[in-house]
């Protein structure tokens, strides 16, 4: 498989994190910058565009699978890929579906997020002035892509999406509509695809992302047209380093295998995969043989990543593949062919058509969560089975008796922090929810 060249620097991340601001609690924000680790100086030249990409990096190595948890944790927990084994109110709100708008944790992430959009946007932007022709602007453009799309596939509609066009100067912004923030994703990828020249992996990087955005929207033969291009054993990694800071490692190992906080899942809430009771190659595990970190639950070891420092997957051929099959299924197509002959590739038995396209969705869409296990994708999976093939909420999410005690609540995305009340583009909404609908 090739994958990214990437390197998460972090002692360049203060460089971007200074920009990628959020509208809330921004007087805290920008004073982080530290002059003695990157000053104006540094910012000219090639050294200056490698410090752009290096501190991007790092930004979108956070929000995706480092530091505190990130896209690939938080998607997993609140769908039914891992269940807290930890003593964080605030992340059992996420398990549990029932989360409330002045959740720590969650702002922490929300602020992660803008952080690396808008941290990607800049280093595109100012990597175009200095080195036009280098081909990592098109990984920047990616990047800034993917978090569009992770706004769009985790959250409520209305998220308002705030810039720092002068590196400093805070543009606060108006509420987006989540279809708004597909577009936005578009676009970003659009530019990555004009600016990858002759570099394969990064056309290859950008058409992944553009069929992932499509498929959200519900057009199955955009998708898969964008994604015909990528070949099967094509992989971009995003990537840890063991021995560092917190956040450069491993946030799926560290806070399930080190910390014990989260455990994997297995049928959780009814409409659970079976990840640990019909297991297979695809998703590994082992029972830890002791409790969690809240010295009651069991704690069963997630072994797709078994160190601090093993790198994880954004986008692949194997996706690529799965968003085939899903178009096929759409347009009648051989999807359950494309399926087997996958299966095949790891010794797995050939599935049979269960004969009704209800099943059939359910038998693709855990086909996915297989295949796609801790890679941030199941979260958005499960809200288009209910926005784009009619399934009910209390259908697919973890619903009933929540294993921590009362019941799972129905929250089907997170909402906008409560401090985006401070968006001077926001005034007259004091008091109010800022999510335009909290609807799949």
């Amino acid at each position: 498989m090739k994958y990214s060249n990437s390197k998460v620097r972090p002692s360049l991340v203060i460089l971007v994190t200074a920009w990628g601001l959020t509208a809330c609690d921004t007087d805290e924000l920008l004073n982080v910058v530290d002059p003695d680790i990157v000053t104006p100086s540094d910012v000219v030249g090639e050294k200056g565009a490698e410090l752009y990409w290096a501190g991007a990096v790092g930004l979108f190595a956070g929000a995706y699978s480092s530091g505190g948890g990130g896209q690939v944790v938080y998607s997993g927990m609140i769908s039914d890929e891992f269940h807290l084994s930890g003593t964080f109110p605030t992340r059992n709100e996420v398990d549990r579906r029932e989360m409330d708008d002045r959740n720590g944790t969650l702002l922490g992430q929300y602020r992660t997020y803008h952080r690396a959009r808008v941290g990607t946007k800049n280093a595109a932007e100012r990597m175009t002035e200095i080195l036009p022709n280098d081909s990592r602007i098109a990984e920047m453009w990616s990047m800034n892509g993917y978090m569009n799309l992770f706004f769009a596939e985790n959250y409520c509609s209305g998220v308002p999406f705030s810039d720092t066009p002068n590196e400093g100067d805070i543009v606060y912004g108006e509420q987006q509509t989540t279809e708004q923030v597909y577009n936005a994703a578009i676009a970003s990828f659009g530019s990555a695809a004009q600016a990858a020249g002759g570099s394969v992996d990064q056309s290859h990087l950008a058409a992944i992302g553009l069929a992932r955005t499509r498929l959200n929207m519900g057009d199955y033969a955009g998708a898969a047209s964008a994604a015909a291009t990528v070949p099967p054993d094509w992989a971009y990694y995003v990537r840890s380093k063991a021995g560092g800071t917190f956040g450069q490692r491993n946030a799926i190992f560290e806070l399930n295998q080190r910390q014990r906080r989260w455990s994997i899942s297995d049928m959780e809430g009814e409409n659970g995969i079976a990840f640990r009771s019909n297991t297979d190659v695809r998703v590994p595990w082992e029972d830890s043989g002791g409790p969690g970190f809240d010295q009651e639950t069991p704690l069963f070891h997630q072994l797709k990543y078994d160190s601090e420092e093993s790198d994880v997957v954004l986008a692949s051929g194997l996706e690529g593949l799965l968003i085939k099959a899903e178009a096929e299924l759409s347009s009648g197509g051989p999807w359950l062919a494309t399926l087997n002959a996958l299966r095949a590739g790891v010794d797995l038995p050939p599935l049979e058509d269960p004969g009704n396209q209800d099943a059939r969705v359910r038998m693709l869409f855990e086909e996915r969560g297989r295949w796609l296990f801790g890679t941030g994708h199941r979260h958005g999976d499960l809200r288009r089975m209910v926005r784009q093939y009619g399934f009910s909420q209390e259908q697919v999410f973890p619903t009933g008796t929540f294993f921590k005690g009362g019941a799972y609540g129905t929250d089907v995305n997170f909402p906008i922090p409560f401090e985006e009340h401070e968006n001077e583009a926001l005034s007259g909404l004091e008091g109010q929810s800022l999510c335009l609908d909290r609807k799949a």
